[in-house]
């Protein structure tokens, strides 16, 4: 038995009974009985759908290794299911197994129809994994979507920090500045890209102000 099925939990076999026994009801009521091997057969369409419900639930409450057995058996039945897809790559992300999360996410990415979370989260893996091209791509998919969100013009100056992209790294970093003013790591970026630039003056200003703005969380604590 794989891993993924062992977090299946048994409670939830049971809560999916219960499911699939209210609707063999509402057939019932509605149809008749209509053959009683058809009404009491168990619906694979029926399960999916519970399992990715379920599977999603779970995911929004961090209960990511439940959810990982859930949407693992979603996706034997339906490869392409893009909520499984990005769900569970996410799940993967979160239990710290990059690598096959990111590929789930790709995925759910090239299945087209994309919402600016997809990138997002994409986005953000990628740079956890230094894969850097990658993560400016996706991110400004993102920002065409949400071009006021702090954390991806952040993570976008990063990205471009890493490829040595210093004077289009700055410009997202004070896209991200002008967005939340008080938030002191990005004057810290900032302050490291001027000092590679070798712009030590700037460099100053930059952690200096990010340190005041420390100074004042901590005063405020």
């Amino acid at each position: 038995m794989s891993p993924e099925k062992q977090n299946m939990n048994f409670l939830d076999e049971i809560s999916f009974f219960f499911h699939a026994s209210r609707q063999v009801i509402k057939k019932v009521t509605i149809s008749a009985i209509d053959g009683f091997n058809s009404i009491f057969s168990v619906d694979e369409g029926m399960r999916s759908h519970f399992y990715l419900d379920k599977g999603v639930q779970y995911t929004k409450r961090g209960r990511y290794n439940q959810a990982i057995g859930l949407l693992e058996s979603v996706l034997e039945e339906h490869p392409m299911q893009k909520d499984a897809l990005f769900h569970l790559g996410f799940c993967y992300l979160k239990v710290e197994d990059t690598e096959r999360g990111i590929a789930l996410l790709e995925k759910a990415e090239g299945s087209g129809d994309n919402s600016s979370q997809i990138y997002s989260i994409l986005g953000m893996a990628y740079l956890q994994s230094k894969q850097y091209d990658k993560a400016v791509d996706i991110i400004q998919k993102a920002l065409s979507f949400d071009s006021k969100n702090f954390n991806l013009n952040y993570r976008l100056g990063v990205a471009l920090d890493n490829l040595k992209q210093y004077e289009q790294s700055l410009a997202a970093f004070e896209k991200a500045a002008e967005l939340k003013p008080n938030e002191a790591k990005v004057y810290q970026s900032m302050g490291f890209v001027y000092e590679q630039m070798d712009r030590h003056e700037d460099a100053i200003i930059n952690f200096k102000k990010a340190a005041h703005l420390e100074d004042g969380k901590q005063d405020l604590s």
